[in-house]
Order: structure tokens, then sequence, then C-alpha cells
């Protein structure tokens, strides 16, 4: 279990195993698509840049809890928790504040409605004057020292208060990657001396001589786990094992090749066996319920490989905070469709901005990918993208989006439209 704390000069986020926000959900420093994200909801919302693009931002993952929202994320900057934001398939990106942010924004000159009423108004209904009313269905309220949010609740000037903050709020002297490196250096040096050891059990006991794989997609963790195993083993006795689905973005194969050359390991780049749109023709589109495209497009080439060459043992970057379903993944243990090769996990238990620390604390860049929005590295129409993420995608591979729209029998409304779980429409 982690924690989430923030040092103030300059303003870095902490981890930690114990005092702070408990980490419930994934958490990461936001890419550069994130940053603007937040940034262009907040002036959507109140008319006012808050100047997040170069600003340390920390998203941490909650629950969807409607049917209707697809993706949520909280965002945290600054020593405070300014939101939610949410994406819908009807509404696309919406932002619910809190009190924090208000006070923040007040501070870089943000207009509030002064309602007259010196204490803190959460959760009450006020009437609010017309010249504060009429511009939105969301305004700033000026409470005495209190400075809050209300959203519109009827017709009117009717609002409710949903969360106040003390007035004064103001942004901290900024910090880079190097001091997020700089303020985590405790909980570094001890997990990363964890994963090394559990590498070099793990290799000695199961392997025992040669090499030893890394499953790499170019995503961070597996970057991270390709990083660990060669600083561990040494790069001589590592293959980075990268499987092309036919499917996959070109910034990651790219990535993966500079990766694997300047760590000085092998790189094995396995190809389907057959083409993604004439299978997609044959079942239909891929989905969490029916992943076939993972069986057939990349556990297949990697069973071959694995039974040709010997090798004994690969290294997986999956982790807990990923999902429930990777968090019931033993550290050490077998895929059925992978038999006679252990898979082991060395960062299990790291949340995300632990395996951006690291890599910002080796000088390994991430995938460009993150910069452009893409949580999760995988195929061009993964189904286990966020609706959001598909819709980036569609706007950057347009042609493969029709392609597969076209071949499954499915309009192109549709394809944007379905549910990413089930690929049925929502």
């Amino acid at each position: 279990m982690y924690f989430l704390s923030w040092v103030k000069e300059p303003a870095a986020p902490v981890l930690s195993r114990r005092g702070g926000w408990r980490i419930k959900g994934d958490v990461w420093l936001a890419g550069a698509w994130e940053r603007r994200l937040v940034s262009s909801l907040v002036r959507k919302y109140f008319n006012l840049d808050p100047g997040f693009e170069n600003d340390l931002v920390v998203f941490h993952r909650v629950p969807s809890w409607s049917g209707e929202v697809d993706y949520a994320f909280g965002f945290h900057a600054h020593a405070l928790r300014l939101g939610v934001a949410y994406y819908s398939v009807k509404e696309g990106w919406s932002l619910s504040p809190t009190g924090a942010l208000a006070s923040l924004l007040e501070s870089q000159g943000a207009q509030a409605c002064d309602v007259g009423f010196a204490g803190h108004l959460k959760g009450k209904r006020v009437e609010l004057p017309e010249e504060c009313a009429a511009s939105s269905n969301m305004v700033l309220l000026r409470m005495g020292g209190y400075v809050g949010v209300a959203r519109r609740t009827g017709g009117g000037g009717r609002f409710k208060v949903k969360d106040a903050a003390p007035r004064g709020f103001r942004k901290l002297a900024q910090g880079g990657a190097e001091d997020v490196v700089r303020a985590n250096q405790q909980v570094l040096r001890e997990s990363v001396r964890e994963a090394k050891g559990f590498i070099m059990k793990a290799y000695r006991s199961i392997q025992g001589s040669g090499k030893a794989a890394v499953s790499f997609s170019g995503g961070a963790d597996s970057t991270a786990t390709l990083s660990l195993a060669a600083e561990a083993l040494g790069p001589g006795k590592v293959v980075a094992v990268y499987s092309d689905t036919g499917l996959e973005f070109p910034e990651s194969l790219r990535y993966a090749e500079q990766v694997a050359s300047r760590l000085g390991v092998e790189l094995v780049v396995l190809e389907p066996s057959a083409r993604v749109v004439d299978l997609v023709g044959e079942k239909g589109l891929m989905s969490v319920d029916d992943r076939w495209c993972t069986r057939i497009l990349k556990l297949e080439p990697l069973r071959k490989f694995y039974s040709n060459s010997g090798l004994k043992l690969y290294f997986d970057g999956a982790r807990d905070y990923e999902s429930f379903g990777r968090a019931k993944t033993p550290r050490l243990g077998y895929n059925p469709l992978i038999p006679g090769v252990t898979r082991a996990l060395p960062i299990k238990k790291w949340p995300r901005l632990l395996v951006q620390a690291y890599l910002y604390s080796v000088k390994t860049p991430l995938n460009p990918l993150y910069d452009q929005g893409f949580t999760r590295i995988g195929c061009v129409a993964c189904p286990a993208m966020h609706l959001y993420e598909l819709h980036l995608s569609f706007s950057k591979h347009r042609g493969i989006h029709e392609e597969l729209a076209k071949a499954a029998g499915v309009s192109m409304g549709d394809y944007l439209r379905m549910r990413w779980s089930t690929r049925e429409p929502g």
C-alpha cells in the first residue's frame, strides 16, 4: 500500500508507505495531453487559464459512478486535490472541481460571486443574483474567508454549493522530473533493490544460465521491467520480446528499438501469423469479454517462440494497480497459453508514479504516446482502451479503424460509440 503527499519547495509528489493520501486506484504524473485537458476544462467552466500545461499534475484513477461514464480520474497539483474529470459518450469531457481549485482560481483572478455570508456553505442551496447566475451552470462563490464552487440545480439563479475551501490557495514553485526523483529517493531505493533481488532470485532458481526474456510492449511498465532486468542480470543475459500484432502504434516499435539499443539488450520482434482484418471478418470485433486478438495475434507467436528458444523464464511488467484481474495474478506463475515457461512480475506492487520516477532516475524517456493522451500502450484498436482513447486513436489512424469497422459490418458511428467491455453499442 502506498500513500501520496507533496513537498512544497519546489512542488513535487511523494510516495511513501505511511502518511498522506491513501492510493486506492493507480496514480501517475500527467502527460502533456492530460495537462492540456484539465487546463481546457477549467477554461471552459470558469473562463480562466490555470496554466497547468507546465506544472507537475498528478492523476489518480477513480471508479466510474454510472453506466454513462466511461473513464474518470482525480487530479492534484501544487499539493492540492483539485477535482475529478470524467468522460461520457453523450457529453465528452466534464469537470467536477473542488473548493481547493476554486480557491486557487480566485487567487489567479477568477471572478467569484459574493453571497454575503461568512461561513462554509458546502451542500447548501443558494439563490444567486442574475449577474452571477447568467454566465454558466457552474460558478465560484465567495463566503467570507471561504471560496467554493456551486452548480446550477434548476431554473433562474438556484445553485447548490458542491465544495468550499479557505481563500488564498496559490501556486507553489514548480518542480520537475529531477525533483520527483529526489523527493522519492527512499521509496525508489527500497523498491528498486527489492525488484532486482526478486529478478536475480527468479533467474537463479528457474533459468539458471543463459538468457531470460522480458515481455516488452514499449509501455512504461515493460520498459521499467526491462531496465531492471538489464541492471540485475547484465544486458547480455536479457532478451526483449516484442510481439507485433499487426495493429501496433508505429511509435511503439520505434521506441522499443531505441530502448533496447540504449540498454544493450537483444530485441526479438515476433510477427502475427494472420491479418487482423481477415480475423475480424471471421470472428467479429475483439472485446474485453472475448480477447481473441490476444490469444491469436500475441500469445500464439509467443508460445512458438518460447517452445523453440528453450527459455524457461520471462519477466512481465503487470502491476496490481492496473486492474482487479492483475491484482489477483501471482507474482510467480504460468500463463496456460505459454506452457512450460514461468512468468515473473518484478514491479507487481508499484503504482505508475513509481514506475515513472524510476525511469526518470535512469534517464529513460517515456514512450511519446503518453504525451498524446494514451494511458495504455497497446494496439491501435485495443479492447482495453477507454472510449476517449479509441477516439484519439481514430483521429491518428482513421484508415485502420475504417477497415476494422467495414470487416465487422458495423457503421463508424456505432463503432465509435461501442462500450469498451463488450464492443456492443452504448
